[in-house]
């Protein structure tokens, strides 16, 4: 009897072995987006607009906006809702929204305007709790050619891109030393998709952070956007072991 107990135990503890090795460390993070009400969508955000997130406190928000850019609180509804993978965890949302910038008149040949956006925290965020979706990214070979960008002097990494909305482009994500940027991995004449808007590409910022500026570069009647999320508590649902389960079928 006790040797076929032995056995049986040997066994149940491989099986745990094997079913754990695929979930141990898998997680479902909930990103909360940057929400910017009152700020009614399609008009500007005001600058220094402080808004409170839950977990975080007051979440300042200055700007500087190049000449003949325009910039709103903006929405695409096939991205509000999604959810990227990456490695053993699921990243996902429901609440995103964009500070979109959109450069109304330029020169040719095409010269991209900067405009900056700063978001700043009453305290310093631990790292791998905040996040920035960029999205809408275009490029062109026409009027001497360019691409829209998104710059963040941080390091971070790139989690994926949520397809969203179909024919829109891949991200390219390109880190550096402290420092990343992402714009449209496709580019062609004209001003039509797949090249002339991005995916929803995810960023895990990887440093302590007590602001976050992103730079947005945008080339002749590209409407971009980004924004920053947050998971205040880090990772919300952890993967749970099977362990316990399987071991009291066999008790």
């Amino acid at each position: 009897m006790h040797t076929m107990r032995n056995v049986r135990n040997a066994f149940v503890m491989l099986l745990c072995f094997t079913l754990c090795a695929t979930t141990a460390g898998a997680a479902t993070i909930n990103i909360a987006w940057l929400d910017m009400s009152p700020t009614a969508i399609t008009t500007p955000v005001p600058n220094a607009s402080v808004f409170v997130v839950a977990g975080v406190g007051n979440v300042t928000v200055t700007k500087s906006i190049g000449a003949n850019v325009s910039d709103t609180r903006s929405t695409s509804p096939s991205f509000t809702i999604g959810s990227v993978v990456s490695g053993p965890n699921t990243y996902q949302w429901t609440n995103y929204e964009y500070f979109g910038t959109i450069l109304n008149s330029g020169p040719d040949p095409i010269v991209p305007i900067v405009s900056t956006v700063t978001y700043t925290f009453p305290a310093t965020l631990s790292a791998g709790t905040v996040y920035v979706g960029t999205i809408g990214l275009g490029a062109t070979t026409s009027f001497g050619g360019g691409a829209s960008t998104m710059t963040v002097n941080q390091n971070g990494t790139f989690l994926g891109d949520f397809a969203g909305a179909g024919g829109f482009g891949p991200s390219l994500f390109t880190p550096g030393a402290g420092t990343f940027t992402v714009q449209n991995s496709m580019t062609a004449p004209g001003g039509v998709n797949p090249h002339w808007n991005s995916q929803l590409a995810i960023v895990r910022i990887d440093d302590p952070v007590s602001s976050i500026t992103i730079v947005h570069s945008g080339i002749r009647g590209d409407g971009i956007g980004a924004n920053i999320g947050f998971v205040p508590d880090g990772i919300t649902s952890l993967g749970k072991s099977t362990w316990g389960r399987i071991k009291s079928l066999y008790r």
